[in-house]
């Protein structure tokens, strides 16, 4: 903990080390007592502040309520968690708090006039605190609190804005844990209603249907539900990652001190990775969406006249960058027949398709080929996306068709995850398109997905 006295390199280390600990807190969990915690704990760990408090909003009965506080006494943390402050009246001071712009500093607390705001004082043994109101995307969730009576310091107003950023991250939390807590009720809900309505159906079929139907709301619902506080996660991560690399790093006093160089480059790697696994889990939701759609019937397909040829370039050229330039990786080969006859289809959803295949084979075809042919076979064309990787074993091959399946065996247990539904996506948009999909792989000796297409009608009247 920084104490009087220390440098300003090491109150700024001291900060950063408490906002990428807090940014961590924020991204692994979504249990609201647990954030709390976690969060208060990294506030009184590293920088000035001996004890930190929060107490919530609650705008249903209009009370600051379910207090947490880390650093004092277990009687002091009882009588937190029982406080309850109606947010209308004037003179609380932590009503005040939850109503202002900002951080507030209070001294001389243990004298004020009001008889509610003294006896909080001696709740908290102190003269004087620190507070800010917990406001994300407009909206005030709680108050945060600090004060230094431990060491017996006074809190200091330039304090001030550090804590009201840590308070915007916090809040920022709070909100993805409420939402996660509502979405968490939904679905219970969901899932009463659809064992209540199954238990009234007497036929299997209909019962069946209703379940899937709710399955697909449910999903749409969560996906959608998430979508809006993980796009602010990413683009909160964003825009720390660049006031950081562009105000903060270069504000900072030059120094070698090996800790403050480590705790910098943590932040950054830190920050990349809160990015990175929230586009990997915005990619989940657009494929949770595209799935409950098709099941339920409710995608917008487009049927016009199409070459495969320019499906599987399009692919190809989406994909490049899959492949890097590294000699060592998989190269990318096409082999097209002469005179392939059109078809008829969803041009942005057949490419997803090969997309998805070619996506899928590099995954697991660390060097080697993949190979994409295309050919007429009848009425129709067979589109082959092969890979000389480590295969599939045949008890895994049925599973990486159904949603949110992977192969478990040995074969793929060191390769990257991916969602679980980009294979069971592909199927629907095959068979939509009146053909079908299917594998061939052997563990060692690679992948070949297959699909085909009919060719239109009238290029087969032609024939």
């Amino acid at each position: 903990m920084i104490r009087d006295g220390a440098s300003l390199a090491d109150q700024r280390l001291a900060e950063l080390m408490t906002l990428n600990e807090i940014g961590l807190v924020v991204s692994s969990t979504l249990d609201r007592d647990d954030l709390l915690d976690r969060a208060l704990t990294a506030i009184t760990r590293h920088v000035r502040f001996d004890r930190a408090l929060v107490l919530l909003v609650d705008d249903a009965r209009g009370v600051l309520t379910d207090g947490r506080s880390v650093g004092g006494s277990p009687e002091m943390a009882a009588r937190i968690e029982e406080l309850e402050i109606p947010l209308e009246m004037e003179a609380p001071i932590l009503s005040r708090i939850a109503r202002a712009d900002g951080p507030l500093l209070f001294r001389d607390v243990d004298h004020d006039p009001d008889d509610g705001n003294r006896e909080f004082a001696r709740l908290l043994e102190v003269a004087s605190f620190l507070g800010t109101p917990l406001v994300t995307k407009g909206r005030t969730v709680g108050v945060l609190a600090v004060d230094n009576r431990l060491t017996g310091r006074d809190v200091q107003p330039g304090d001030g804005p550090f804590l009201y950023t840590v308070g915007s991250l916090l809040a920022g939390g709070l909100e993805n844990a409420r939402l996660y807590a509502e979405l968490e009720d939904q679905k219970n809900a969901l899932e009463r209603r659809v064992t209540e309505r199954t238990a009234a159906l007497v036929d299997a079929r209909a019962a069946a249907e209703s379940a899937n139907e709710s399955k697909s709301r449910f999903l749409s619902s969560v996906s959608h539900e998430l979508r809006t506080p993980l796009t602010s996660v990413i683009g909160f991560s964003r825009l720390i990652s660049k006031r950081l690399a562009e105000v903060v790093f270069p504000a900072m006093p030059q120094t070698d001190d090996p800790k403050l160089q480590r705790a910098m480059r943590q932040v950054t790697e830190n920050l990349a990775i809160i990015v990175e696994e929230g586009d990997r889990l915005t990619s989940l939701i657009n494929d949770t969406l595209d799935l409950a759609k098709i099941e339920a019937g409710r995608m917008d397909w487009r049927n016009d006249p199409l070459d495969i040829g320019e499906i599987i370039n399009r692919a190809t050229s989406a994909t490049a960058s899959l492949l890097g330039e590294d000699a060592a990786g998989p190269a990318l080969v096409v082999e097209l027949a002469d005179h392939l006859p059109p078809i008829d289809g969803d041009r942005d959803r057949l490419i997803q398709v090969v997309i998805n295949l070619i996506s899928n084979a590099v995954k697991f075809t660390a060097t080697g080929t993949i190979t994409i042919r295309a050919h007429a076979i009848g009425g129709a064309i067979e589109v082959a996306v092969a890979d000389t990787g480590i295969g599939i074993a045949p008890e895994d091959q049925a599973r990486v068709f159904e949603p949110f399946g992977q192969a478990t065996g040995d074969t793929i247990s060191d390769t990257p995850r991916g969602t679980g539904l980009g294979l069971a996506i592909c199927r629907e948009i095959v068979e939509h398109h009146g053909g079908q999909l299917w594998l061939e792989s052997a563990p060692g000796a690679g992948s070949t997905f297959r699909f085909t297409l009919p060719a239109s009608p009238e290029s087969a009247a032609s024939a």
